[in-house]
This record gives structure tokens, C-alpha cells and sequence, in this order.
């Protein structure tokens, strides 16, 4: 077996160790939207259009309409991942480990080429497999990674590093295959398909250019020679303007409204561009004191960061700012006499420009360092190799064995570490509960928790975390709005209508542009039989842009409530339009075509609804309160003769009583079905008696 495989298989089954415990962790936070409630990508069928329209490629508006991120390609992947899994969490785990594998494994595959670039070739008499293998492992298997490859919904993350990885790496093989022109122009081809895969999983992929300009001046450059430095500063002044160039296209391409959307970010946020500048400086910070000194107290899904008003305040943002200063500049004079470690701090200061800069994102997620961190622990795995050499070299083996010793010790704590670390991860309640103990002054831990504890049904003690969050820090201006929804929602299933209807109007009065809780708050009015309350309440929903099917549908609902069927119809169109062969909405469209009279459209539509969901009782009764209405004696008895092969007489009679009293029922005549369907059974019962 070569020693090349050796490592591969080595890396396999060290990173399948600390994560063994991972696969069947819960889903959480932006799983939910992105995977669980996310109809796009609930596909049936592997066919080539059903891919298409899941990873949604060319979306254009359709972002601006349903506020969610433009990366199709892992969008593409959660597709596939929900035909084979659908909502089990394992199938989704086991592929985000294998990413993490196949990361690490081109990540030793990137650090040997590295190695063997003419700036680094031959210094190390052998070594080379060893230092790309200690560095691979140290990276994999370190706790900071965990919230990439545990949290589910970071694949996105991990396939952008995956690609972004294979694009250095088709490069410095370009580069160092000088031999062949075709070898060399299919790398560069790869490295280019390998960018595009990278910035359809993740943004920050647009970086690739600096990177690969990094790598060209450290590892390839001779920066003694007056004519390669000025090479240097041409290559950097047009990979800047290549990444600025592909910024504005990704940002163009996903949001046609690019920096009015930012503008709105911003407006949420508790703090100014200038504020989020200097406080990432102090994150940093915390994100390399996590890197060297990993112990489980450090790490969580939600960190308390206090703002930097100033450079004084706090005064840590001031030190901040000169470590990562005089971090750049001792690399940038070191890139000739140690470019491993040059390479390795400027690489993670470089990959952290896009998230811990300008733009509006939260202030704090240890996902952000997976990419960042791969060369940190390259200088390390060096000067360790480099000295078991030396100790080998003069046969110091109690030197050796102590060094050896400690690699072993490191590696273990490390993977225990991460082991430990993926326990908290289990379940939405450990996660927000070690969040709380870590984070006491943040409100999203309690938030979180709540939303555990109210998914349970455990009202009271959702109901008491949501109100202590509301008096705690949050990041989001607006988040109040959401959490007072979410108790108005409770105070709903519970009942209590008033407080509930109170809660909702402050939530709304917080933040107008809420339009779930507008929605609710409409669920709640027709439930309470205020039909016209509920339309005023839908009317100020439509004000606004962001308006989905179920929006018109329950419009349209309330229309018909209203006994206005052609208004009706005008929304169940709409909502049809934007959720194709909806069972609900053809359901609705056949009652309204009913009421309006138009007796045969109605009809088809109600047997597309009954087609689709044959175990739902409904259509099949709107059917035949379609008939009774056209007086279609034969279509009445071969409804009646179905609902009686299909149903129990109890189960009937029980569904006609929910619909002649429940408000959330299409409105159709309860007393006329139940008086057709008990005739139908006395003739049964006569003809039964007249047999005997």
C-alpha cells in the first residue's frame, strides 16, 4: 500500500471517530427554512427538470420574493438528500461528513503540492506526505469545525471549501506541470469549473482570485528579484478587480435589488458599518483563541459580543486592531524566510474579508473559520516534522518518543474535544441550553429554547423563556416582533383570543413589514368569525411585496367566507399560479367555481383534488355537494357509494359535524349532504330488509 493511501484511509477513519455520535443530531435554526420547510426542494422524482427547479439556477425574482440565498448548487444537493431521506436527519449528516472527508483528503493532497512548488521544493528531504498529513488531521478534526459539518444546513459552507480547494489545487498543478500545454490548460479549465461550483454553494467562494494570487507570490514568485515583485503587484491589482467584477455579478445575479436589500439588512441591525468593522477585529480575536486553545467552554452557537463604539471602547478593540495589524505585517516581511507561515495567516485573514467586514451578517458564527482555518495548522505540522527529524537525524530517541508522544496526545484531545462538543448538538433543547449558560446575556438562546419547549407543546415554559429573551441583547432590531408573534400564537392554541390578538397588533406595530404575523393574526380573526377584521387584516398584507400562495389562499378563503366567489377565484388563480396542482387551492377553486354556479368546471376541479389526496374525505364531500347543488342524481349516488366504500358512517357523520360548525371549513351545505347520504342509507337498509 503506498503511502499516499495510507494517509487517505488514515484521515478516514480519524475524522469518522469524533463525529460518530453526530448522526442523528437534530435539525436546527436556518435547517428549517432552507431544508424542512422549504418546498422547493421536496422533490419525487431524480428527473432532469424536478433537479432544475430545485436548485432554482436561474431564480432572478424569485429571490426577492422569497428572501432566500442564491446557492444552487447545495440547494441542489439538499434535493437529492430529500428524495432519499426526506425529513431523517441521518442520511443528510452522513453526506455532510463524507464532504468533510473528501475536504481533508484534498487538503493533504493541496498541502504535499504546496510542498513540492519551487520555493519549498527540497527543503524538507522526504517529509512532505508527513507535514501534509499532520496538517491535514489537525484542521479535520479541531472542535472549531464542528458547527460546519454538525449543523446541517452548513454544507453550504463545506462545499464551497471543497471546490474552492479543488480550484488552488488544479492550479499549483498547472503551475508545477510546465511539461505539457493540454495537462496544463485542463487544469486551469478545472480550476475555473471548480470557482463556479465553489460561488454557487457559498459566496465567499468570489475570494478564489486573492487566494490563488496568494499562493502564486509565496510559492512561486521569487520575491528577492525586482522584476517578480513588480509581477506580484500586476497580479494583485487585477485579482482585485476580478473579485470585485465577480461580486457585482453574484449580487446581481441573486438580487436584481442588491443594495437596496443591503440597506434594508442594515436597518435591522444594532450597530453602523464603522461598529461591525471594529468589533470583528476583537471576533477575530476570539475565533483564533477557540483555534489555540479549544476547550469545550469556548465554543457555542451564540456568543455574547459587546459593540465597538469607538477604538476605546471597549479598550480590547484598540489591541485588537494592532495584533491583526502587526499579524499582516510580520507575515507580509516573512513571506520570503518562512512562507508556510506567512501563507497560513495571511490566508485566514484573507478568507474572513467577506463575513467579518462590511457586509450586514451577524457578528459572530464559528462556521465562518472552516475555510479560513485550513493553513493554520500547516507552519505547525511543519516545525514539528521538521523536528522529529532533527531528532532522528541525532538519535534522541527519548526526544522522539516524548514528541511523538505529545502528536498522539494533541490528535486525541482534539477528536475528544470534538466528540464532546457534538453531544450539545443533539437536540435543540442541549444546543440552547449550553448557549444560555455561555451566552446568559443574549436573547436568542432563550429564544431558541422557547421555540423547543412551544414545539412540544409545553406552553408555560415557552411562554416564560420567550418573555425573559425579550429583555435580553439582541442582534436583530426586529427579532421582538418575531418572538411576541410567537407567543400570540401560543395564547391562540390556547384559546385566548384577546391577548393573543394584543400580542400580535404590538408585533405588527414593531415591525409592519412581519407579515407572518399579519397572516396569523388573519387565522386568528376567522377563527373568531370576524370575517370582515380579517380581510381588512389580509388587505394590509398584500401592501406589502413579499406575498406567497398561502397568502392568496386564505384571502380568498375569507372571500369565500364571504359569500363573494368571483372575488375569490381571482386569488385561488393567483396561488395556483405560484403553487402548480396544490390539492388545498384546486380544493377551494372547485368550491368557489360551485357557489359561482359554474356546476362542470367545478367538478373538475374538486376530482383533481380527490385524485391527489384519496385518503382525504373533503373533496370528495365538496363533490358531492358540487352535484347536489346541479342536481346530477347519477354523479350523487356514485359519490355517496364511494364515500360509504371508502369511509365509516361514524367518520362521515363526525367530518359533516366539524364542517357545519368549524370556521376554517370550505363553506358547503352540511344539512343537504347528511340529508342525501341518510336517504341513500335508509334505501340500502329497505332494500337490505326487502332481500331477507
Amino acid at each position: 500500500m503506498s503511502s499516499n493511501c495510507f494517509g487517505y484511509l488514515l484521515i478516514f477513519f480519524i475524522c469518522i471517530i469524533p463525529y460518530s455520535n453526530s448522526f442523528n443530531s437534530a435539525w436546527h435554526l436556518d435547517d428549517f427554512p432552507n431544508i424542512v420547510k422549504n418546498p422547493a426542494i421536496h422533490i419525487s422524482d431524480l428527473t432532469f427538470g424536478s433537479l432544475f427547479r430545485a436548485s432554482n439556477l436561474f431564480q432572478g425574482k424569485d429571490s426577492i420574493s422569497t428572501g432566500k440565498t442564491f446557492r444552487p448548487v447545495a440547494i441542489f444537493s439538499f434535493a437529492i438528500n430529500w428524495y432519499a431521506c426526506k425529513d431523517r436527519v441521518f442520511g443528510y449528516h452522513v453526506v455532510n461528513l463524507l464532504i468533510h472527508i473528501f475536504c481533508v483528503g484534498f487538503l493533504y493532497r493541496f498541502l504535499q503540492s504546496l510542498l513540492k512548488s519551487p520555493n519549498l521544493a527540497g527543503h524538507y528531504e522526504g517529509d512532505e506526505k508527513n507535514i501534509a498529513l499532520l496538517g491535514a488531521i489537525l484542521w479535520a478534526i479541531h472542535p472549531i469545525q464542528i458547527q460546519a459539518v454538525t449543523y446541517i444546513v452548513q454544507r453550504m459552507a463545506l462545499l464551497s471549501a471543497l471546490f474552492y480547494l479543488m480550484a488552488m489545487l488544479s492550479y499549483v498543478q498547472a503551475r508545477i506541470n510546465t511539461a505539457k500545454i493540454i495537462t496544463r490548460l485542463c487544469l486551469y479549465s478545472a480550476c475555473l469549473f471548480s470557482l463556479l461550483l465553489a460561488m454557487g454553494s457559498k459566496e465567499n467562494a468570489v475570494l478564489l482570485p486573492l487566494s490563488l494570487v496568494l499562493v502564486e507570490i509565496i510559492f512561486f514568485q521569487n520575491l528577492s528579484l525586482k522584476d517578480h515583485r513588480k509581477k506580484c503587484l500586476r497580479f494583485v491589482i487585477l485579482a482585485i478587480l476580478l473579485t470585485l467584477v465577480l461580486c457585482v455579478l453574484l449580487a446581481y445575479n441573486t438580487r436584481v435589488d442588491a443594495p437596496d436589500y443591503i440597506d434594508g439588512i442594515w436597518a435591522k441591525r444594532h450597530f453602523t458599518v464603522t461598529e461591525r468593522l471594529l468589533t470583528e477585529t476583537r471576533v477575530i480575536i476570539k475565533y483564533m483563541t477557540q483555534i489555540f486553545y479549544p476547550v469545550l467552554s469556548q465554543f457555542s452557537i451564540e456568543h455574547s459580543i459587546s459593540i465597538s463604539t469607538s477604538l476605546f471602547k471597549p479598550i480590547t478593540t484598540l489591541s485588537s486592531i494592532l495584533f491583526l495589524t502587526g499579524s499582516v505585517a510580520l507575515s507580509l516581511f516573512l513571506a520570503r524566510k518562512a512562507p508556510i507561515l506567512s501563507f497560513g495567516i495571511l490566508f485566514y485573514f484573507l478568507n474572513h474579508v467577506i463575513e467579518s467586514s462590511v457586509i450586514p451578517l451577524e457578528l459572530i458564527f464559528e462556521h465562518r473559520n472552516y475555510l479560513p482555518s485550513m493553513f493554520i495548522f500547516f507552519p505547525i505540522a511543519s516545525v514539528t516534522i521538521i523536528g522529529l527529524r532533527h531528532y532522528r537525524r541525532v538519535h534522541r530517541n527519548d526526544m522522539l518518543l516524548i514528541c511523538y508522544s505529545l502528536i498522539v496526545f494533541l490528535i486525541f484531545l482534539l477528536g475528544i474535544t470534538t466528540y464532546q462538543r457534538n453531544h450539545v448538538w443533539a437536540s435543540e433543547k442541549t444546543l440552547w441550553e449550553d448557549a444560555i449558560v455561555k451566552a446568559p446575556g443574549s436573547a436568542r438562546p432563550y429564544g431558541g429554547l422557547a421555540l423547543h419547549y412551544d414545539m412540544t407543546g409545553q406552553y408555560n415554559i415557552a411562554l416564560g423563556l420567550y418573555e425573559s429573551s425579550l429583555s435580553k441583547q439582541w442582534t436583530n432590531r426586529l427579532s421582538p416582533s418575531f418572538t411576541l408573534a410567537n407567543m400570540a400564537r401560543i395564547y391562540a392554541v390556547v384559546q385566548n383570543y384577546e391577548k393573543s390578538l394584543s400580542l400580535y397588533d404590538q408585533s405588527i406595530a414593531m415591525d409592519p413589514s412581519n407579515i407572518q404575523a399579519i397572516y396569523d393574526k388573519a387565522l386568528v380573526l376567522t377563527t373568531l368569525d370576524k370575517w370582515d377584521q380579517a380581510k381588512e387584516t389580509m388587505d394590509f398584507l398584500f401592501s406589502k411585496d413579499k406575498i406567497n400562495w398561502d397568502d392568496l389562499n386564505l384571502m380568498g378563503f375569507i372571500l369565500l367566507k364571504q359569500n363573494a366567489p368571483v372575488d375569490a377565484l381571482r386569488y385561488f388563480r393567483q396561488a395556483n399560479k405560484l403553487s402548480v396542482a396544490n390539492p388545498k387551492i384546486f380544493m377551494n377553486i372547485g368550491v368557489a367555481l360551485s357557489m359561482a354556479g359554474h356546476y362542470k368546471q367545478a367538478e373538475w376541479f374538486l376530482k383533481q383534488a380527490r385524485q391527489m389526496e384519496k385518503e382525504n374525505i373533503i373533496p370528495l364531500l365538496c363533490l358531492l355537494d358540487n352535484h347536489i347543488k346541479a342536481g346530477n342524481g347519477d354523479a350523487m349516488n356514485a359519490d355517496v357509494n364511494e364515500l360509504l366504500n371508502n369511509f365509516s358512517v361514524g367518520y362521515i357523520q363526525e367530518t359533516l359535524q366539524q364542517l357545519s360548525h368549524s370556521k376554517s371549513m370550505v363553506p358547503i351545505s352540511s344539512i343537504a349532504i347528511s340529508t342525501f347520504i341518510a336517504e341513500k342509507l335508509r334505501f340500502r337498509s329497505d332494500a337490505l330488509l326487502r332481500k331477507e
